[in-house]
């Protein structure tokens, strides 16, 4: 059995007429779009895992860049343990946990303690419709919600100090989502959820995918069947590479010194999993 959810907001972007390079105001406008369909994704996933989602354009009109829409989620309850709750509370908590977590940006907060901040307040919401009680409820990832508010916060990157973007559903109303915020510190929230840190140093052989040119990026590399992408943090290879003095080809491979950093938080699961050549041994070339 599945339960199908919509849930409908309008999103203004407020500028001015007349306003010059235009397409940035489009590109902001698709990002923002995005953004809030992360979000419902991400706050229905706490209601019940096995969600997806979509979003439906219902209108658009012209003066400032308004578009309504449809947040159209789909749960699947087949496996479901307890009675789940009424499609009405889930819609509420989503509509008012997404005001909630726009809010957030609107009011220029950045924080590790005001993400926790939001994060019980999701919590409170939660509650108060009834939801935290059911079976498949399921707190809030403060990790993946600190992503998700850094994706739509990006968004306004390319507003300028008047323009702004201003989101209304049928309780909620949240304005003055402009540039400027501070993205929220995706080191600090692990570190802040980290109860331990395991580091371990391994000598691998990565065959090169595509190398960084300009020196600030990761390389992508193939190991057997997996693909990744790993910064090289052996400042001296770099200069050379950089340089000249050291040359790679398609086909060729690094034989390189490892440093792979887990954390878990106090529950035992693993927060993030990073790895850093943190020496590059030999090259080894394609014959």
């Amino acid at each position: 059995m599945k339960k199908e959810l919509n849930n409908k907001y309008e999103i203004r972007l407020d500028f001015k007429r007349e306003t010059q390079n235009p397409s940035r105001l489009f590109r902001a406008f698709a990002e923002m779009i995005d953004g809030v369909n992360n979000l419902d994704h991400l706050i229905a996933e706490t209601v019940n895992s096995s969600v997806k989602s979509k979003i439906v354009l219902d209108d658009i009109e012209k003066g400032s860049i308004i578009g309504r829409f449809w947040s159209a989620l789909t749960i699947n309850e087949e496996s479901k343990i307890d009675n789940s709750p009424e499609s009405e509370q889930i819609e509420e908590y989503i509509e008012e946990s997404r005001a909630e977590s726009l809010k957030f940006i609107s009011e220029q907060k950045s924080s590790v303690e005001d993400l926790k901040e939001l994060a019980n307040n999701l919590e409170k919401i939660a509650e108060e419709k009834s939801l935290a009680d059911s079976f498949n409820y399921a707190e809030h990832d403060i990790l993946k919600l600190a992503k998700t508010i850094n994706k739509i916060n990006e968004s306004t990157q390319e507003l300028n100090e008047k323009e702004s973007f201003e989101l209304k559903s049928k309780n909620r109303e949240v304005k003055n989502i402009k540039s400027g915020t501070e993205k929220i510190d995706i080191d600090a929230v692990e570190n802040a959820l980290t109860e331990n840190e395991i580091v371990n140093e391994t000598e691998m052989i990565y065959l090169i995918k595509k190398p960084d040119f300009l020196g600030d990026s990761a390389w992508s590399f193939k190991h057997g069947n997996k693909s990744a992408s790993i910064k090289i943090s052996h400042s001296e290879w770099l200069e050379e590479f950089h340089s000249g003095k050291i040359i790679v080809v398609p086909g060729d491979s690094l034989k390189v010194k490892v440093k792979q950093t887990s954390k878990y938080n106090t529950n035992g699961y693993l927060i993030s999993d990073k790895l850093e050549i943190i020496k590059v041994l030999d090259v080894i070339h394609n014959n």
